[in-house]
């Protein structure tokens, strides 16, 4: 039974509700036309079963560029994914992804204090055997990017006056 339900929490990844992609959390994307796409280093036990931080970028944004959210190196405003694990010493890996929005601000008491910070996120966490970390890790990817485009898509319509679809 153990491991049938490890099996299955590695093949999905369980999203976290309410962590940061509220009705104002969305509301600070308005505007953005590009973003760039920052991962922060993996740790060695995820990155030796394939999920390199090169690898995670890619997917990342393959998965925005699909979505219709235009991915520009020089962007200032990033999407940032990390990846943290802990693990026994014998049993599944648990990994925590996060992905979140960052961008420049300025505080009103002091416009000259700029600083950037993370304005919305999302979160996984997720159980996986040596064996299917990879898999996770791009599921997770996948579900916390399509995530960002859903936010990132809601705004961007009330920009243009449409419903959110892309043109095509």
């Amino acid at each position: 039974m153990y491991r049938k339900l490890v099996l299955l929490l590695a093949a999905i990844a369980i999203p976290l509700p309410g962590s940061g992609d509220g009705t104002l959390d969305r509301a600070t994307l308005r505007g953005v036309m590009a973003v760039n796409v920052v991962v922060d280093p993996v740790t060695a036990e995820i990155e030796k079963e394939g999920a390199t931080a090169d690898a995670l970028r890619s997917r990342l944004e393959q998965k925005l560029r699909d979505g219709g959210v235009q991915v520009d190196a020089d962007a200032v405003e990033f999407v940032g994914l990390r990846l943290t694990s802990v693990r026994a010493a014998r049993g599944p890996i648990a990994i925590s992804a996060n992905v979140a929005f960052y961008q420049p601000v300025t505080l009103v008491r002091d416009r000259s204090a700029k600083t950037t910070t993370k304005t919305w996120e999302v979160d996984s966490i997720m159980l996986a055997e040596s064996k299917q970390v990879y898999r996770a890790c791009m599921d997770s990817v996948d579900e916390l990017a399509d995530r960002f485009v859903t936010a990132y898509r809601s705004v961007k319509a009330k920009d243009d006056g449409t419903n959110g679809d892309r043109q095509k």
